[in-house]
């Protein structure tokens, strides 16, 4: 069973002020090919995307999945896959980052169906360059039940021009991202589009 220590509310808040959020930029990455498990059409003859080309021109929710935080994790993936349709329908590209190989991502797709972009993020550069994993503050020192530093369970909301327009993290690891709370930020941004 994992679980946040109350007690370490300073430390937490220290990781949480250094996160990207809405407003804020996501960073410029390249995306490589053979990293991931695509259910988008990556060109031929190119071996590497920026966000943007991934996003086509559409809102992209990028959400972490890191097996360590187990039931949650589990939850998470299986809350997202029941939303992809629905999403689909709002315009909305996902791409789900993780410390999974892609051999395991491609196993993990398979057995559960999934049917959006992952990306391994061997490395963990991705989640630094957000925020989601600091030496500062790592998450061994938060949670009882991790033994190593991993990438907070987060979920970005970002325009293909890599504007953060919502950003959720749950620290308690006991709610989600519902496709409803993505739909408002959706709407809110097409409604303003249309009133520019």
């Amino acid at each position: 069973m994992i679980y946040f220590i109350k007690t370490r509310k300073t430390q937490l808040n220290k990781l949480l002020s250094n996160i990207l959020g809405a407003g804020k930029q996501f960073p410029t990455l390249s995306f490589a090919k053979e990293n991931g498990e695509w259910n988008i059409d990556f060109p031929e003859d190119q071996q590497q995307l920026s966000l943007e080309e991934i996003a086509q021109g559409k809102p992209i929710l990028i959400t972490y999945y890191i097996p360590e935080w187990k039931e949650y994790a589990d939850q998470q993936l299986w809350l997202l896959q029941k939303s992809v349709r629905r999403l689909s329908e709002l315009g909305v590209q996902i791409l789900t980052i993780t410390n999974l190989t892609c051999v395991k991502i491609k196993e993990l797709k398979q057995n559960k169906k999934l049917t959006f972009s992952m990306y391994c993020d061997d490395n963990q550069q991705i989640a630094k360059s957000i925020g989601l994993l600091s030496e500062h503050a790592p998450c061994t020192q938060l949670y009882a039940g991790i033994s190593e530093n991993i990438p907070l369970p987060a979920s970005f909301l970002v325009l293909a021009n890599g504007l953060i327009i919502h950003h959720f993290i749950d620290i308690e690891l006991q709610s989600y991202l519902s496709y409803k709370e993505i739909e408002v930020f959706v709407n809110n941004y097409k409604n303003s589009k249309k009133n520019l």
